[in-house]
């Protein structure tokens, strides 16, 4: 069940007590110091002792002390407060205000295996109670400590007598809180009646006293509760749907189902009434009565969403467990959903019984648009449009998608990325350089390195396109340094310089790493490849070019790999295989310039 709202106070040092102490304090102070000022003190006086038993320098030095410990706790500085208070219990033991600060102190900073300092600080708080149990402070705060603890009995204890002799709302609503969690439910429903007798009367405390009942299975007071606010509340519907529900549960169905019939012939579309009707047709087996019920409910406009949602779900879990045919439950989700939506309940419902049913992913496309429709900063239904629109190849919704996405959760990278590589293959490499180029400024802790450096390299790949060398070996660079090991960067930077002709070794170097990590991926080889030929070394670029076609895939084919497999084989002085190769790579390409470079080496043969 719902428990009550449960608030203790926070573990903090309170003030409300000392203040007090502190005013009374600076006037004691000032009165001894103005008496012992300027003369010298009568020798019978210090045979004079107070009620503590203290003589008048005793008490100047033990006020002097607090004060200053109460002062240094409202700085911060908790080790000299607490050398003062020690000091200041040296002189009074028995020294009430002491004990409590003390108390509140070791408690607060002992650790959570330190049981010795936390039970010796509560033993403070028990003595500074003792000497003053007229405080309610010092109970209130023990009491609180002590429910932290677990220690119920106690802290309950100490609220009552708090209670008994001030009785205030919130320590009542505490003490109730902390009846129920101990398992008092009689004294909480005692707790409750005081409530009411300071409060009035009130629904929240007559539905909390019928719910200890009915935990009670004190059913015959659970009835009256809500009878008395069915009579107290008469338009109120709810009441009568609930003492319905009482009634049901008690095994008087023919009195439950009066109850509900007489609330919707008041209210026809009363949801609850509706719900708890649907629950009898379907506990007794009137099929069609539930199915005309279930579409009443679900279809009405006028129906609040949650109890739409409570109706689809029963009939959901009804129809998987009795294998109802799908096209019915779907098309009743489907005229449900074409309604306006308040929540995105009914399309997550919908969602996953289409998921339980073995439906294809793309199938959710229109759930999944009417969810962010209703509730467009829903990152879950975000992500999973974001990967059906990357199956159907839908470039431009992506870049669409995740435009919005990164306005509603500017930290996310996925979005940025996922945006610039859309506008990469839409040919619109500004753009892309600008999405990539404002989520690398939003990389911080929720960016996990994998993600940081794979956008670095999209950044790097798309300066390179437009030409910015150095831009994009800066960021191939940024990309290393978040993972050393990112493969694809490693392969794009060394294939990059190769094309550039600048720093063959180190291009050399990375591009072994990819090849010794994935010997059989053919871009992989192609690139190592393709370096070995610009260093002259043509021998040792067949070897990896012929590596690289025999792992290639017929739907992986790429024009450059059989560019470059002709130009090496060139090289190696089999003009005839490689003018067969620059022909295949003919076939493959559709860009202009490499259709004319291909047809000068084949007409040519030759370089």
């Amino acid at each position: 069940m719902k428990r009550m709202t449960f608030r203790l106070f926070p573990l903090s040092f309170d003030k409300r007590g000392c203040r007090l102490w502190l005013t009374a304090l600076c006037v004691v102070v000032l009165a001894l110091t103005a008496t012992g000022c300027g003369s010298s003190r009568d020798s019978a006086s210090e045979g004079v002792r107070d009620s503590q038993g203290l003589t008048p320098d005793e008490r100047l030095r033990f006020n002097s002390l607090f004060l200053e410990a109460v002062r240094q706790r409202e700085k911060e500085n908790y080790d000299a407060e607490y050398e003062l208070l020690k000091a200041a219990l040296e002189i009074n033991p028995d020294a009430s205000e002491a004990l409590y600060e003390m108390g509140q102190l070791m408690i607060s900073f002992s650790t959570v295996a330190d049981t010795t300092r936390r039970a010796e600080g509560t033993d403070m708080l028990r003595r500074a109670i003792a000497l003053d149990s007229s405080n309610l402070y010092y109970k209130e705060t023990l009491a609180n400590i002590l429910a932290r603890q677990g220690k119920f009995a106690e802290s309950i204890a100490l609220y009552q007598e708090m209670v008994e002799k001030e009785p205030t709302s919130e320590r009542l609503f505490v003490l109730t809180s902390l009846q129920e969690e101990s398992g008092d439910l009689e004294g909480a429903i005692a707790s409750l009646d005081k409530l009411e007798l300071i409060e009035g009367k009130d629904e929240r405390y007559s539905m909390e006293k019928f719910k200890l009942y009915y935990q009670l299975d004190d059913y015959d007071r659970a009835y009256d509760a809500i009878e008395a606010l069915c009579e107290e509340y008469p338009t109120d519907l709810r009441y009568r749907v609930l003492l319905g529900d009482l009634y049901y549960q008690n095994g008087k169905k023919d009195t439950a189902l009066v109850i509900y019939r007489d609330v919707l012939a008041k209210e026809p579309g009363n949801s609850l009434a509706q719900i708890s009707l649907m629950a009898y047709y379907q506990a007794a087996g009137q099929d069609s009565l539930y199915q005309a019920l279930v579409k009443e409910v679900v279809l009405n406009p006028r129906t609040m969403t949650e109890a739409k949602v409570s109706a689809m779900r029963g009939y959901v879990v009804s129809a998987l467990q009795t294998e109802k045919d799908t096209a019915e439950v779907l098309g009743l989700f489907r005229q449900a959903l074409e309604l306006p939506q308040d929540t995105r309940g009914l399309g997550e419902l919908c969602a996953y019984y289409m998921t339980k049913i073995g439906m294809p992913t793309m199938a959710l496309q229109p759930v999944m648009e009417k969810i962010l429709e209703v509730e467009p900063d829903y990152e879950r239904a975000r992500l999973q449009m974001l990967d059906i629109l990357l199956r159907k190849d839908d470039m431009e919704g992506v870049a669409a998608l995740c435009n919005e996405g990164h306005r509603y959760n500017p930290t996310e990278a996925v979005y940025y990325y996922y945006e610039s590589m859309a506008y990469v293959r839409l040919d619109n490499y500004e753009a892309a350089l600008k999405a990539v180029s404002d989520g690398v400024e939003h990389i911080g802790e929720p960016t996990n390195l994998e993600t940081a450096s794979d956008m670095y390299v999209l950044l790097g790949d798309i300066n390179h396109e437009l030409g910015k060398k150095e831009a994009a070996y800066a960021a191939y660079e940024e990309a290393l340094k978040y993972a050393s090991d990112n493969m694809l960067c490693l392969n794009n930077y060394a294939y990059f310089l190769s094309l550039d002709g600048e720093r063959l070794d180190y291009a050399a170097s990375m591009s072994l790493r990819t090849v010794n990590a994935e010997p059989q991926n053919a871009t992989y080889l192609d690139t190592y490849a393709w370096i070995l030929f610009k260093q002259e070394q043509f021998t040792q670029a067949r070897i990896y070019i012929d590596q690289a076609l025999s792992f290639i895939e017929s739907d992986e084919e790429d024009s450059s790999i059989y560019d470059h497999a002709g130009d090496i084989y060139f090289r190696c002085g089999e003009t005839a295989a490689a003018v067969d190769f620059w022909k295949k790579a003919l076939k493959l390409t559709t860009e202009k310039a490499e259709k004319e470079a291909l047809q000068t080496k084949i007409r040519n043969r030759a370089l």
